[in-house]
């Protein structure tokens, strides 16, 4: 198996996309974006092309042409290799089939919020929503408008984290209403 620093989201991204067939970065980072992976795949700066130079240092892509459009710099192409493309595979069904410890901020924020006074935890929990509420709506939007042509199987991950976006919303509204009724104590002590 791969080593662990091309066992990513972002470079199985890399890894789908080129199984489709081959393509230059900057086509990849484009199509990230189009069909909405950048919703659920860390993808800042040049990560895109230290994700591609791992890749093609691990045997999984190798470079198989050279373009240049007009005054353009030179472009790259990338083709996935055969054992980038048991990898690939291996990262799809480890990770549709394998639930992921991850360690978010908020979860960590939540272990602590007994250090805030109740009112407060309420208000910042109101806060956390109407910025949840809102790039609900912004990617509902993008989404109608960006997908019309794409089958949903497309777009799944983004579908999948919208729909954790409106869990959480009915898990904050219902956390801070208990909070706020008082269903919630603190214990003495603590605040």
């Amino acid at each position: 198996m791969a080593a662990r620093a091309v066992r990513t989201p972002l470079t199985l991204a890399v890894l789908s996309l080129l199984r489709e067939r081959a393509r230059h970065p900057y086509e990849i980072q484009a199509l990230v974006r189009e069909r909405h992976v950048d919703e659920v795949v860390k993808m800042r700066g040049g990560s895109l092309y230290d994700a591609i130079r791992r890749l093609a240092d691990a045997g999984l892509v190798t470079s198989v042409a050279s373009e240049r459009a007009g005054a353009r710099p030179e472009r790259t192409v990338y083709a996935i290799t055969d054992e980038g493309v048991a990898v690939a595979d291996a990262l799809v069904r480890d990770y549709l089939r394998e639930p992921a410890q991850d360690f978010p901020v908020f979860v960590a924020g939540l272990a602590h919020i007994l250090d805030l006074e109740p009112t407060t935890a309420a208000a910042l929990l109101r806060e956390r929503r109407a910025a949840i509420q809102a790039e609900h709506d912004r990617v509902a939007a993008q989404l109608h408008a960006d997908t019309a042509d794409l089958p949903r199987v497309v777009t799944l991950e983004a579908d999948y984290a919208q729909a954790l976006r409106v869990a959480e919303l009915a898990w904050l509204d219902r956390v801070a209403a208990g909070i706020e009724a008082g269903e919630l104590p603190w214990p003495e002590g603590r605040t």
